[in-house]
């Protein structure tokens, strides 16, 4: 995953944890058996790109810090969030439908990230026999742009990010 795709995760994780909810980015359930409390687990599951102009070029734009222009480059995707939220065995099957409200709640009005909800699913709440958690799985599909800034120097791409628009 790249590090623009990471970052994303990382801004999701930080809104949610906002939102009042534990989140973390994506971990195994032995490691959620320590939090006392339902925790989600977020991370990037899927990502569609599609062609964002001819060659993938979307124009230039001018350096803010040189005043030079740069090429910017980019594809159309549809990313898609993973929360797999976690509560211990004592918090019950509750605490972990009250944590995915509280997800979902927030993707949906608030967007990911700065990104648009597109979708928005959630499943059912499973108990973990092995681990002795609930887990409840929900998925959030964004509509995005991969940007990436052409240097003509080091004859490669630079400053990869997601972007997106709330509207």
């Amino acid at each position: 995953m790249s590090g623009a795709l990471n970052a994303w995760r990382d801004a999701v994780a930080r809104q949610l944890q906002r939102s009042g909810l534990n989140a973390v980015t994506a971990m195994d359930s032995s490691r959620a058996a320590r939090w006392r409390e339902a925790v989600a687990a977020v991370a990037v599951s899927q990502v569609v790109c599609a062609c964002g102009g001819f060659q993938n070029y979307l124009g230039v734009e001018r350096d803010p810090k040189t005043g030079k222009e740069r090429e910017v480059y980019g594809r159309e995707a549809e990313l898609t969030l993973s929360l797999d939220i976690f509560a211990p065995r004592d918090g019950g099957a509750d605490a972990c439908q009250r944590a995915a409200e509280t997800a979902v709640e927030t993707l949906v009005c608030q967007g990911a990230a700065g990104l648009a909800a597109l979708e928005v699913r959630t499943g059912g709440v499973e108990f973990l026999e092995r681990d002795g958690l609930y887990r409840q799985q929900v998925a959030c599909r964004c509509g995005a742009w991969l940007a990436a800034r052409a240097d003509e120097e080091a004859g490669a791409f630079t400053d990869f990010e997601v972007k997106g628009r709330m509207e």
